[in-house]
């Protein structure tokens, strides 16, 4: 996937869901588009989507996904101890306190020197989780577990987490329909309970943190970790509860849905009333009163819960368009 930079500050651009615009999340400048840009990311995202009506143990997902790596973008780093890494990256992504890129079984976080400290801030936050004795799921699973730390010659460290092949950044399937962000929604409410259960906030949840497995239909909260604080914890200001994992989720359904924000979204195609008021609404006080809303929504809106791929059209799940 190509990178664009920014015109003011030459940060790395954030492409909006629909491949028609893109801001710098630095200095807040927003871009249309050439042409060129807009048919290229457009075309990307459909290819991403695509990844969705393919089997999981199908040749042509495995012959679609090497495609996919062959145009990844490479960089090496020098360790203090001179050994040299090499990463071969599908995606770049930039915020204040780090890279991020998604290599093929991993995902590195560079953090410049003067936060370098924050890979024990990652660590921490990490090794902190616990999961319900009940846990048959294996949630462990959809949360980081970190497979090394290397530091660099300029001051900088790496910090690995480990992914699957099968996983890609939520970003890269650009704008959604309302049944596909569903099933994402119900991933991300199960998250929001773990984070709930362990009495932590992720001060930064949003879309760039969410990792998804189109095949199997799962995600992962992979991202930001050294941004996560005990509920009540009041930062620059800023009191955090565990209710502000809600609000991001709303957030990050809505940018998957194309909209700039929760307030934004409304009722469009497959996106049905009860689902859109869903976002729009102020969470429940807790993130397990806020899954039993949702469940109630998901039924409203689709009906009950069936894993189908994502090429199947209403007629064949319910017998009528």
């Amino acid at each position: 996937m190509k990178f664009l930079e920014c015109k003011s500050c030459g940060a790395s651009m954030v492409i909006d869901p629909s491949g028609t615009t893109a801001h710098c999340p630095y200095c807040r400048s927003r871009y249309v588009l050439d042409h060129s840009d807009t048919d290229y990311y457009r075309d990307f995202y459909e290819r991403m989507r695509g990844f969705f009506k393919l089997s999981k143990e199908g040749q042509e997902r495995r012959v679609r996904a090497d495609e996919l790596w062959n145009s990844a973008s490479e960089e090496v780093f020098e360790c203090t101890d001179g050994r040299k890494i090499d990463i071969k990256s599908l995606n770049v992504f930039r915020d204040r306190d780090a890279t991020v890129y998604t290599a093929r079984q991993n995902i590195i976080f560079r953090f410049d020197p003067q936060n370098a400290a924050f890979t024990d801030k990652f660590r921490k936050a990490v090794s902190s989780l616990d999961y319900p004795s009940a846990d048959t799921k294996t949630l462990s699973d959809f949360f980081p577990t970190i497979s090394g730390g290397f530091g660099l010659t300029d001051g900088s460290a790496l910090l690995a987490v480990k992914k699957s092949e099968d996983e890609y950044p939520l970003r890269l399937f650009g704008r959604l329909d309302g049944r596909q962000t569903a099933w994402i929604v119900s991933r991300l409410e199960n998250l929001c309970c773990v984070l709930e259960y362990n009495s932590l906030v992720h001060t930064n949840f949003d879309i760039d943190d969410v990792y998804i497995d189109p095949y199997d239909h799962t995600a992962s909260l992979y991202g930001s970790w050294w941004k996560v604080v005990p509920n009540n914890t009041t930062v620059s200001g800023v009191t955090y509860t565990t209710r502000h994992n809600l609000v991001s989720l709303r957030s990050i359904a809505a940018q998957v849905l194309g909209f700039e924000s929760a307030s934004d979204v409304r009722e469009t195609g497959d996106l049905l009333k009860p689902f859109a008021d869903f976002i729009r609404s102020a969470p429940a006080s807790n993130a397990y009163d806020d899954f039993a809303h949702w469940d109630e929504v998901l039924i409203q809106s689709y009906g009950e819960r069936r894993f189908v791929t994502m090429d199947t059209d209403d007629e064949q799940i319910y017998g009528k368009r």
